[in-house]
């Protein structure tokens, strides 16, 4: 048994997911999409130049949309992909989370309710199997960075992970717990 500094169950509200994940795609997605999206607009242009040069080169007018195309994709796909993502965890409904903080790391964990049903294959039965899962662990060092909010804290574990945690559901003292991971490092 480990001894925790806090542990605490959360909801988080649609609006703060939004806000979290549009913050995370901010410090994280969006400037590698500006930068490519600059790259195929630059190369637009060179394509444009060389098309008024050689009207009858038409390789260049296929290039010239191609590369309009990708930059569009590189400004649409993030905000495609917030959209959907919020969708899915809109369906899935209120779903309720366990932050539980230690001397140097932060566990987050889902609280399941009641039993899912899902959908087994006949020819493998695994109704005799219990399967536990883990908490994700994140221990404090280069990969954890604490992002703080009006309202919430966003904890980065590297490029690919991310919590959102709502401060509406935290005291001070806890939030100062949370706070308190950046320093640890």
């Amino acid at each position: 048994m480990e001894n925790y500094r806090l542990e605490k169950t959360y909801r988080i509200s649609a609006d703060i997911f939004r806000e979290g994940f549009k913050a995370y795609q901010k410090k994280y997605v969006y400037p590698k999409n500006y930068v490519f999206a600059g790259i195929f607009l630059a190369l637009t242009a060179n394509f444009i130049y060389g098309a008024v040069k050689a009207p009858d080169n038409y390789f260049a007018y296929l290039l010239i949309v191609t590369c309009i195309a990708l930059a569009v994709r590189e400004w649409f796909n993030p905000r495609k992909m917030r959209r959907v993502f919020l969708d899915t965890i809109q369906e899935m409904g209120d779903m309720e989370y366990r932050l539980r903080i230690g001397e140097n790391f932060a566990e987050f964990s889902t609280i399941e309710h009641e039993k899912v049903e899902n959908f087994v294959d006949e020819e493998y039965d695994n109704t005799d199997k219990a399967e536990n899962i883990l908490p994700t662990r994140i221990n404090c060092g280069e990969n954890m960075k604490i992002a703080e909010h009006d309202k919430f804290f966003l904890l980065i574990d590297g490029k690919s992970m991310f919590y959102i945690i709502p401060k509406e559901n935290f005291s001070s003292a806890e939030t100062e717990i949370i706070r308190s991971l950046n320093s640890e490092k």
